[in-house]
């Protein structure tokens, strides 16, 4: 009776466990990338009753009689049969069609290895799944090549993180993944610059890859003017243009709640004729006074305390400038000068020309440019559009490469939750390779892996293990009333 007691014991026991792998398999069934398990059961110990005898010239022989002790769970083994993928629309979820996992660290130096390929830059630029953790690829050379091996593979401590700056992330648009692991995007090409024709002086224009210039370059050779304010600490209110005709005393009186020009004003145009056309002033709501008649002249008046007058004075330049008027792509305009210190080189007749949002290097014949600078103050070319500047044709780039996880034997990796498989001492060290080589799969772009659950063999499975944890019961229940009729037949 004994025995049977423990047959039924270890019975429930194993189908118990059998259940509780159904039900791990059945929450999962929507679950990306989730593998399967199953139960193999097994017999335990036996006792023999007999042993077996060897048959005579006489007598025949005879087998053993052995009594068993139950049934034990065997395994539990992963199912890691290849599901098919899920379209889901966004270009940086990611399908292995084959074998091979995605190599991602939660934290340095510890790889998991998964076929969830849900991804993502972060804010710092590094590709990232769903979870959070690194996501590595193959190291690439100058030419955005994958570094491998001689036989394509590489050692998986020799993967890098993939990251992209991002400052040059905000750049490309269209980031997808192709066959090949590969992580490209597009991003528009290099400024090009379209010379103007009748400048037989310039050679050409250089626009960094970075500027954010567009359409009409306007170049000046001449006299600039600045403003050079007598206000103390009103210096910063007062802008205007470097390319203004307007030179002189500028003097700003408040007058109630509006502006006037100041008695001590002096302005002229280049020409020294009098200005006095200085037209209606008026304030905006951020409190920028300005007057129809000198266009460009913008004060600030919120740096003004009292009511003035506040003065300005508008100076020109001490030697001939080469001056260029750009707008950048969100139409304001800018403009760049060559640098203080410059002085034209016959020898070497590049101008570089500076500003805060890139800069422009001209190119220029030397002869001819220097007789350009040969001016006087009313001379000079003011606000000749010398070409435009045009983005370049759109380019795709390649930002990285997947790097592919392969094992030996994929049922020895152990499950970590997340989605994530560990390396164990039965799977083998992995190798890295390139997606679609060494018997990897292929990547697909917007697609992720569905959880390889079957539902009903699921629900068949478990309607069998019901019934083999109730007949194991059942058992217990019999070799109980078993034992409780001997216990009551010394009544």
């Amino acid at each position: 009776m004994i025995r049977s007691l423990y047959s039924g014991i270890s019975g429930m026991a194993a189908h118990q466990t059998k259940l509780n792998v159904i039900g791990n398999n059945i929450a999962n069934v929507n679950t990306y990338g989730f593998k399967a398990s199953r139960v193999v059961f097994s017999d335990v110990l036996y006792q023999n009753l007999s042993t077996a005898t060897e048959a005579t010239n006489t007598t025949g022989g005879t087998n053993a009689s052995q009594l068993g002790y139950g049934a034990k769970v065997a395994s539990i083994d992963m199912l890691n049969t290849i599901s098919s993928g899920a379209s889901t629309g966004r270009a940086l979820d990611v399908y292995i069609a084959g074998e091979g996992y995605l190599v991602v660290q939660p934290e340095a130096g510890a790889n998991r290895y998964t076929r969830v390929g849900n991804l993502k830059f972060d804010a710092l630029g590094n590709l990232t799944d769903g979870a959070g953790s690194k996501v590595m690829g193959i190291p690439l050379d100058v030419d955005n090549n994958p570094v491998l091996d001689a036989n394509g593979t590489l050692a998986i401590d020799d993967l890098q993180a993939i990251n992209v700056p991002p400052a040059e992330l905000a750049k490309y648009t269209g980031i997808t993944i192709g066959k090949s692991g590969e992580i490209t995007g597009i991003k528009a090409g290099d400024p090009e610059f379209t010379k103007a024709s009748g400048f037989s002086w310039l050679n050409s224009v250089t626009v960094p890859e970075d500027s954010n210039y567009t359409g009409n370059v306007e170049l000046m050779v001449g006299y600039t003017v600045s403003v050079d304010s007598t206000s103390g600490d009103f210096a910063g209110a007062f802008t205007i243009p470097p390319t203004t005709d307007i030179i002189g005393t500028l003097s700003i009186a408040k007058s109630g709640s509006s502006y006037v020009i100041g008695e001590e004003t002096e302005l002229t145009d280049t020409n020294e004729d009098p200005f006095t056309a200085y037209g209606t002033p008026s304030v905006s709501s951020a409190g920028i006074l300005t007057f129809s008649g000198m266009p460009g002249l913008k004060i600030d008046t919120s740096q003004f305390t009292g009511d003035g007058p506040f003065n300005a004075t508008i100076i020109p330049s001490d030697e001939v400038t080469v001056l260029a008027t750009i707008k950048t792509q969100g139409g304001v305009t800018e403009y760049l000068s060559v640098p203080e210190d410059w002085e034209f080189d016959a020898e070497n007749p590049n101008i570089a020309l500076t500003g805060e949002s890139g800069s422009i290097n001209l190119n220029v014949d030397a002869t001819e440019f220097a007789n350009l600078l040969d001016l006087d103050t009313s001379g000079g070319l003011p606000n000749t559009i010398i070409g435009k500047i045009e983005a370049g044709s759109d380019k795709p780039v390649t930002l990285g490469y997947l790097a592919l996880g392969k094992f030996a034997n994929n049922d020895g990796l152990l499950q970590d939750g997340n989605g994530y498989f560990m390396e164990s001492a039965n799977s083998g060290t992995p190798i890295a390779t390139k997606a679609g080589t060494n018997g990897t799969g292929g990547t697909e772009s917007a697609n992720l892996e569905m959880s390889n659950v079957d539902l009903s063999q699921e629900f068949t499975d478990m309607i069998v293990a019901q019934r083999g944890f109730q007949a194991n019961s059942r058992i217990i229940t019999v070799s109980d009333s078993i034992l409780e009729e001997l216990i009551n037949l010394k009544r």
